[in-house]
């Protein structure tokens, strides 16, 4: 599918190769703001080649080029040749491309229905999701999301963390200081409790620390209490999951923990040994990477004979190989575990496992203004908290602003708004970056924020209902590219595809969420500016509402990108 943007644009850059004979090199410029163009293509790189300064060579394509109908008019600007559109071609492309496409404008063929495997949320075990889980979740469905949109077939798994040393402290702190009556009523907070005095405890007696490991042995020998107690640490564990994930409508394909890989961790290693890229060192398994340029080496087994989680990490990527068969892989994980992934992706490939394209999709921390959160010393925001303190506050704006609704619907319409603030402040950032935890910024309900973003949904739909379903019907007239609060809207509905390109290519869904608030304003400055359904005559009147539902759908469809939902009334 080549959209009206996208065709424009080749057009474009087909023109300049026509007359220059050359393509150095050639690429498109947004010109700077004040300049009376749609799109530039900078000269330099054709210098060389034609043996002329940029701004001669842009001075003899404005004189010389061929324009095709989407195009109107070129003019040289120092070394930049600018391009304008033919308004009237370019604007019934871009909003017949909307009518015709609905939900599905914007949307791309570059999987080509491959399948990509992404890895994201993966909370530990026996641990409250705290806000700092928000990220890998929210990020991770987003991605989910816009490889749908664009062709792929995703498979969604989240890989949690239900085996390891922490279940050892867990073990060992369950017997020593349980409380059993605040287990009973809720068991999670509880084990929290104790993995916190746990760590308390042992900095003032390390032997603790043996005793922990005694456990984690006879877990991982299958002694029979020590598994039963998992279990139920696990079982509590996704109940409570489970609540948070129905609040923020994620879902998962699969739901494959660590644990999930215990049995399959040998094959690995035999594999590893017999191909001749382990080796032993001081009593443990290795595999060096120096040769790739990794100086710190992957350890597949401890010399006490413990497997790492290296090792289940390699075992989960070869079964979703095997199984999925992916062109891809995405870890959606913290920066802080880049050289972990660094190493995983190295060996899979000394392992014969290199014609996949793996990806760690890495994102900053969730900080408090204290410093980094840090569960074990008891200083975290849970993201439960956050959760119900927004949709508290959406409530509030609700009863304010429609008081008529019945209660279910102002029940939904704060759900819908609380969450989606939440998840807007995280995904409106880019995800690299670390963010300061606010309590203000994360709950906003105004400015740069999801609730103003579907606040323009529901004006765009309140008109819409006002002018009649029928009220857009027809073919739309280039008089409504007359002034620039409409023009704007067309240029913005038209860049919509690209957007959503540039997301899945940096995989940043921070880009449509950037996308969404600069729609939004220009959609409010058109609706300040121009009558809509007081239009001067009935082509105008049709063309602008064709112009605000486009809005009301590319708003939905890319806040639907981002997993955030839209209420029809606020």
């Amino acid at each position: 599918m080549v959209y009206t943007y996208e065709a424009a644009k080749r057009a474009a850059l087909e023109a300049v190769r026509r007359i220059a004979g050359a393509d150095v090199g050639l690429s498109l410029a947004t010109p700077p703001a004040g300049v009376p163009a749609d799109l530039a293509i900078p000269c330099f790189p054709l210098a060389a080649a034609l043996h002329a300064s940029p701004q001669e060579i842009a001075a003899r394509l404005a004189r010389t080029v061929t324009l095709g109908p989407l195009l109107e008019s070129a003019q040289a600007s120092g070394g930049y040749l600018n391009l304008t559109f033919a308004r009237g071609a370019f604007a019934a492309g871009v909003m017949g491309d909307v009518h015709r496409m609905g939900d599905r404008y914007g949307a791309l063929d570059a999987g080509g229905g491959r399948t990509v495997v992404i890895d994201f949320s993966a909370p530990n075990v026996a641990r409250q999701m705290s806000v700092g889980h928000l990220r890998s979740t929210i990020i991770g469905a987003a991605l989910y999301e816009l490889h749908k949109f664009a062709g792929y077939q995703p498979i969604g798994d989240n890989h949690l963390g239900d085996w390891g040393t922490q279940f050892g402290t867990l073990l060992y702190a369950y017997h020593a200081w349980l409380d059993r009556e605040a287990y009973a009523q809720d068991p999670i907070g509880e084990l929290l409790r104790l993995y916190v005095k746990f760590d308390a405890e042992a900095r003032r007696d390390p032997s603790l620390r043996d005793q922990a490991r005694q456990w984690h042995l006879r877990l991982e020998q299958g002694d029979p209490d020590a598994r039963a107690l998992w279990h139920e640490f696990v079982r509590h564990s996704l109940a409570a999951f489970q609540k948070i994930y129905d609040l923020l409508e994620v879902r998962f394909d699969h739901t494959l923990g660590e644990s999930f890989y215990e049995d399959k961790m040998g094959e690995v290693i035999e594999t590893a040994v017999r191909r001749g890229i382990a080796v032993e060192d001081q009593g443990a398994l290795i595999v060096r990477l120096d040769d790739v340029g990794i100086k710190t080496p992957l350890i597949l087994r401890r010399s006490d004979g413990a497997t790492l989680y290296h090792t289940r990490d390699l075992a989960t990527a070869i079964y979703r190989l095997r199984t999925f068969h992916p062109s891809k892989i995405l870890y959606v994980v913290g920066a802080d575990q880049r050289l972990h992934f660094q190493q995983l992706f190295a060996t899979l490939r000394k392992l014969g496992f290199g014609d996949v394209d793996y990806v760690h999709v890495d994102f900053g921390l969730i900080q408090l203004p204290e410093g980094r959160m840090s569960t074990r010393r008891g200083r975290v925001v849970f993201l439960e908290d956050v959760l119900d303190e927004a949709m508290a506050r959406a409530r509030r704006l609700v009863e304010e602003k429609n008081p008529e609704l019945s209660e279910p619907e102002k029940d939904e319409v704060a759900r819908i708004v609380g969450i989606g603030a939440i998840k807007y402040a995280d995904l409106s950032q880019n995800r690299v970056k670390n963010i300061v935890f606010d309590w203000d910024r994360m709950l906003a309900l105004d400015g740069d924020s999801a609730p103003y973003l579907q606040y323009t949904y529901v004006r765009a739909r309140g008109i819409l209902r006002k002018g009649g379903d029928r009220a857009a019907e027809g073919p739309f007239d280039p008089v409504a590219t007359g002034t620039p609060a409409e023009w704007a809207l067309v240029l913005a509905l038209g860049n919509f595809p690209e957007v959503v390109a540039a997301a899945l290519q940096g995989y940043y869904p921070h880009v449509v969420a950037n996308y969404l608030f600069a729609l939004a304003q220009a959609f409010h400055g058109f609706y300040h500016d121009v009558p809509v359904l007081q239009a001067d005559s009935a082509a105008l009147r049709r063309s602008r509402v064709q112009l605000v539902a486009g809005v009301a759908t590319v708003m939905r469809t890319g806040l639907g990108l981002l997993g955030i939902g839209v209420p029809e009334r606020m």
